[in-house]
C-alpha cells in the first residue's frame, strides 16, 4: 500500500462494511438466536452486532479519504473559483446519492401503496425524500449525514489549501477570519442573550453527528498528508512480514477494545481511531489473499444499493427462513444475497437511464450544432 488506498481497496473496505452493516441491523437487538454452535448465544451475537456498527465509520473513513483526491482535481488558482468548483462537485455527488434513494423510494412506494394497497400517509413523504426523518427505512439516516459531511468538506479543504498568489491568500484568510468572527459572535450572543439562537447552535452540532464527521475528516487528513503511505513504508523497512504481524495485532486490539467499550448498539465515540486502524489491518491481511479481496470488492461495488434496500428484505426473509433452519447465519446470508440481487437490478436500471440521458444530451448538442448554435 505504498501508494495509499486504491479504488479497488476502497471497494474491498466497502464490501467488508456492508457485510458488517447487514449483521448489525439484523442482530444488534436480537432476543433469541437458534444456533448449532454452543458459543453463539444471544449475548455473543449482540456483541458482534454492536461491534459491526463500525461499518458506518469505515464508510465515512473511505469517503473522506477518497474525497481528498476528488478535491485535488479542482482548479486551485483562485480562492472563490475553487470554492465554487468544490461546492459544485460535492452537490453533484449528493444529488447522485439522493437519486439512488429516490429510485428505491419510488419502487418501495409503488409496491407498498400501489400493489399491496396499504394506506399512504402524505405527512411521512418529505421526511423520507430528504432522509431527515426516514420512517420507511431507518438505515437511510446516513444519506443526510453523508450530505452534511460533504457540505463541510470544501471549507476544510480551502483552509488547508496553499494558494500561490498573494491576493488569493489574503482573500482566503479574510474569509475564514470573517467566518470565525461571525460564528463566535453568534455563539456568544446565543449563550448570553438569545436562548433561541443557542438552542439552534446546539441543534446544528447534534445534527452534524460529530463522531462520524470526525471519522470523515480523519480519512481526508490521512490522505492529504500521505500518512498511510508513510506508515506502510516505515514498517516495510523492517521486512514484509512486519505489516502482516502488526495487522493481526491491530485487528485483535480494535475488536477487543471496541467490544469492551461499547455501551450500546449505537456506540461510535472512538471510531475515528478504530476505523483507520481496522481498515489498515483488513487491507494488509487481504493483500495476502487476492481472491477473497476480489470477492469483497464486488460486494463493495454493490454496497450503496444493498444499504438502501436491505432493511426492507431482512424482516420478511427472517420469518420466512427461520422456521426451517436452526443456524441463523443462513438467514443472514439469505438477506445478503437477496439484497445483492436487488442491487444488481437497480444498478442496471441506473445504467440504462444514465445511457439514455447521455445519448439524449449528445443528440441535442449535435442538433444544436447543426442549427448553428454554440455547444454548451
Amino acid at each position: 500500500m505504498e501508494n495509499g488506498i486504491t479504488k479497488r481497496q476502497s471497494a474491498i473496505l466497502q464490501g467488508v462494511a456492508i457485510w458488517m452493516m447487514v449483521y448489525h441491523h439484523m442482530y444488534s437487538f436480537v432476543v433469541e438466536y437458534g444456533s448449532l454452535l454452543p458459543f453463539m448465544q444471544v449475548e455473543t451475537v449482540q456483541q458482534i452486532g454492536w461491534f459491526c456498527k463500525l461499518c458506518v465509520g469505515i464508510f465515512a473513513f473511505v469517503s473522506g479519504y477518497g474525497m481528498f483526491y476528488v478535491m485535488g482535481r479542482q482548479p486551485g488558482d483562485r480562492f472563490w473559483g475553487r470554492m465554487l468548483q468544490e461546492y459544485r462537485c460535492v452537490l453533484e455527488r449528493i444529488l447522485k446519492l439522493y437519486g439512488k434513494l429516490w429510485l428505491v423510494l419510488l419502487i418501495y412506494m409503488g409496491i407498498l401503496f400501489g400493489i399491496l394497497g396499504l394506506p399512504f400517509d402524505p405527512a411521512q413523504l418529505p421526511g423520507n425524500l430528504t432522509a431527515l426523518n426516514p420512517t420507511y427505512n431507518g438505515a437511510w439516516w446516513y444519506v443526510e449525514q453523508y450530505a452534511k459531511m460533504l457540505l463541510v468538506l470544501p471549507l476544510l479543504d480551502l483552509l488547508l489549501t496553499r494558494f500561490t498568489q498573494p491576493g488569493e491568500r489574503k482573500r482566503k484568510w479574510i474569509f475564514f477570519l470573517a467566518l470565525g468572527l461571525l460564528g463566535g459572535g453568534a455563539l456568544l450572543a446565543g449563550r448570553l442573550w438569545l436562548p433561541g439562537l443557542w438552542a439552534l447552535a446546539v441543534a446544528v452540532k447534534d445534527g452534524l453527528r460529530l463522531s462520524f464527521l470526525l471519522i470523515f475528516v480523519v480519512g481526508y487528513l490521512i490522505a492529504r498528508y500521505s500518512l498511510w503511505q508513510r506508515v506502510d513504508k516505515a514498517l516495510r523497512r523492517w521486512g514484509g512480514w512486519l505489516p502482516v504481524c502488526l495487522s493481526v495485532i491491530l485487528l485483535g486490539a480494535v475488536i477487543a477494545l471496541r467490544v469492551a467499550l461499547a455501551t450500546d448498539a449505537a456506540y461510535a465515540r472512538l471510531d475515528f481511531l478504530f476505523a483507520p486502524l481496522f481498515s489498515y489491518g483488513v487491507l494488509t491481511l487481504l493483500s495476502q489473499a487476492p481472491p477473497l479481496g476480489a470477492l469483497l470488492a464486488w460486494w463493495g461495488k454493490q454496497s450503496t444499493y444493498i444499504w438502501l434496500v436491505h432493511g426492507f428484505l431482512y424482516g420478511w426473509l427472517y420469518y420466512l427462513i427461520k422456521p426451517h433452519v436452526r443456524l441463523d447465519i443462513w438467514v443472514y446470508l439469505a438477506v445478503l444475497l437477496a439484497s445483492a440481487a436487488v442491487s444488481l437490478l437497480l444498478q442496471a436500471l441506473t445504467d440504462i437511464s444514465g445511457r439514455l440521458v447521455r445519448r439524449r444530451f449528445r443528440g441535442g448538442r449535435k442538433g444544436g450544432e447543426k442549427r448553428g448554435e454554440l455547444p454548451q
